[in-house]
């Protein structure tokens, strides 16, 4: 799977997107994530080679693909220059209205790759990626897998999930706790 982290300098001293996933979902369903997807075949085929800029090893750009695809599927935000409105494009539609390098890889920031542990139902080996957007970037949800997007500090993610109104698991906790650590973007 792909997730991104996206940044925007707003809040004290910035804030995340985060999403709620649809209560159903046969994993963490409920929980608050970081928007994000499963790999899938068409993320290593040819209409994401065409569609996504990326200049580093041919062999990440499944992930990124993904990441971007996901991005643009599940909150509508585009990661890349020139595009039309992606709103309601899912997969193979999305490539396609980004043909040319439209999707930007190179832009996002890899930050670390998290495998769920042996003997649980579902194994997932997750990338995660971080990118800054602007501040007038707005988030809407697909109402299909994610829902209620808000922007967050990291601080105030973490405590709704210490009072119990939010569901974070593990792997989205920690990445909070890592940029509540931090004092900007620039560092």
């Amino acid at each position: 799977a792909a997730t991104v982290l996206a940044l925007r300098r707003s809040g004290d001293p910035f804030e995340v997107l985060m999403v709620r996933r649809a209560r159903e979902a046969s994993f963490m369903g409920g929980a608050r994530v970081f928007p994000g997807g499963a790999v899938d075949a068409i993320d290593s085929g040819p209409q994401a080679a065409a569609a996504v800029r990326w200049s580093g090893d041919p062999a990440e750009l499944p992930w990124r693909a993904a990441a971007l695809r996901e991005r643009a599927e599940e909150v509508g935000i585009v990661i890349g220059t020139g595009l039309p409105a992606l709103a309601g494009r899912s997969g193979a539609d999305i490539y396609a209205a980004a043909i040319d390098g439209g999707l930007d890889a190179d832009r996002l920031q890899y930050w670390s790759n998290w495998v769920t542990p042996r003997g649980l139902p579902k194994r997932f080996d997750t990338r995660f990626y971080v990118v800054e957007v602007g501040t007038d970037v707005v988030a809407r949800s697909d109402r299909l897998e994610v829902y209620d997007p808000v922007w967050v500090t990291p601080r105030a993610a973490l405590s709704a999930a210490g009072d119990g109104s939010w569901i974070v698991e593990a792997p989205t906790r920690v990445h909070l706790e890592m940029l509540a650590q931090a004092d900007g973007l620039d560092g």
